[in-house]
């Protein structure tokens, strides 16, 4: 057994702050925050729980920007909630912007690169649990059948491809579970943000309304034929 080094998506994180920061490109945000999610799955296969806090503080802080840029790409939305989203995103940006010259993150980024090596032979023992978790997430998502239930199987299955990737194991079967209930995520945070431009007096055709719920019934549909196809895949 080898050891598995954080650097390579340590640099893939540090590459793209500057990108994030510029605000330009909506790779920016999104790579940063693919860089810190996969970093978080290398603590957790090391069995650190050091840092945690400041990962997750950080995807935290990005997530507005991403959903708002995921938003503006949808070539479809009404003119009004689309000039509504565009304003809200320039304050996300505001608000995210400062926080890459902090020294929080100048602290976190220096402490990421002081860790030792990952011990394969450990991570391999601890991938079970990422597996037992995405079973109980699917158990409660079972058992409640709702929309936050299944995002929370989302993230675990995310975590669970993370952890195999970082094992150089094939995660075809989890991504394309990822992926699917993904669709489910786009929808239900488009209906969200459509509710809040909603509750401050915004004005949307009732038709792309019953369009967006009548998509999110369909993937919701489509993500319980993928689980019944794919689960036994996971391990």
């Amino acid at each position: 057994m080898s050891a598995i080094a954080l650097d390579r998506w340590l640099q893939h994180l540090v590459k793209h702050l500057p990108v994030a920061k510029e605000g330009r490109d909506p790779e920016g945000v999104h790579q940063v925050r693919v860089a810190i999610r996969r970093l978080r799955v290398w603590l957790r296969l090391a069995g650190m729980r050091v840092l945690e806090d400041d990962l997750a503080w950080l995807v935290r802080a990005a997530g507005e920007v991403r959903d708002l840029e995921v938003l503006l790409q949808h070539p479809d939305l009404p003119k009004a909630f689309r000039n509504w989203a565009a304003s809200r995103l320039e304050q996300a940006r505001a608000a995210f912007a400062p926080l890459l010259d902090s020294p929080r993150l100048a602290g976190l980024l220096q402490a990421l690169s002081n860790l030792p090596p990952l011990d394969e032979a450990s991570a391999q023992n601890r991938l079970k649990r990422f597996v037992h978790q995405a079973e109980r997430k699917a158990e409660e998502w079972r058992n409640h059948d709702s929309i936050e239930s299944l995002h929370a199987l989302r993230r675990a299955l995310r975590r669970l491809r993370y952890a195999r990737e970082w094992l150089g194991l094939d995660s075809q079967a989890v991504k394309a579970l990822q992926e699917i209930f993904g669709q489910v995520g786009d929808l239900s945070f488009t209906l969200r943000y459509l509710a809040a431009f909603e509750a401050e007096g915004g004005k949307v055709p009732a038709a792309y309304k019953r369009q967006l719920e009548a998509q999110l019934t369909e993937a919701l549909e489509a993500a319980q034929a993928a689980w019944h196809t794919h689960q036994a895949d996971l391990g």
